[in-house]
């Protein structure tokens, strides 16, 4: 019963994924007014401006939250087959996941003059994403090991792209808006085969 309830976290990483890959549609491909324009008090929904402030900070938001329940649910699944060393790796990577979340909130729910709350977000990010990237590759690494090929691609994958694209920024390389595209469709591809991964494991669990 508790491993059919896995199932659920399955249609949940996919949505998470959808959430992702509509924050990188360009701003310019939504509705006038646009970000530049003359200043608009009340932007209509759907607008460009509307997306920018509304729309994609509550898409960032939910599709971390998500991802954090969904790799939850693989490390409650998989926790008795894994190695001391992975589990420790897996819980890190957890706890940055959820640290991300609270830092997203603060910094989306900041006013235009509430510093204290911005600099929290980003120490909060810069203590977070080390956990992160460091517990998803070992994580991954320990499918790899297991010759759980899929599993350990899609969560080690995304991390390394990311720490690249740090690297490649830090030293002066322009790769927006491409670049941003390495850190967005990897992660939603991590999502999709996660919750792939739960779904049909779930499935198969049933039919036995």
């Amino acid at each position: 019963m508790l491993r059919r309830s896995y199932r659920i976290a399955g249609p949940l990483l996919g949505l998470s994924a959808v959430c992702l890959l509509i924050t990188t549609v360009p701003l310019e491909l939504w509705p006038t007014p646009r970000p530049g324009d003359s200043y608009v008090f009340d932007p209509p929904s759907f607008s460009a401006i509307w997306v920018q402030q509304t729309l994609r900070p509550g898409l960032i938001i939910s599709a971390n939250a998500l991802l954090a329940v969904g790799l939850t649910a693989v490390f409650r699944r998989d926790s008795p087959s894994m190695s001391n060393l992975q589990r420790a790796l897996a819980f890190g990577a957890l706890f940055g996941a959820g640290a991300c979340v609270l830092g997203t909130l603060l910094f989306t729910t900041a006013g235009p003059n509430d510093i204290g709350r911005e600099l929290t977000a980003f120490l909060i990010w810069a203590l977070a994403i080390p956990l992160i990237v460091i517990g998803l590759v070992g994580w991954g690494i320990g499918y790899l090991r297991a010759d759980s090929t899929r599993l350990g691609a899609a969560l080690t994958v995304p991390p390394v792209l990311a720490v690249a694209y740090i690297g490649l920024s830090m030293a002066g390389i322009d790769l927006s808006p491409a670049g941003r595209l390495l850190l967005v469709v990897p992660t939603s591809g991590m999502a999709l085969v996660v919750g792939h991964d739960l779904w049909t494991d779930s499935n198969t669990s049933e039919e036995r």
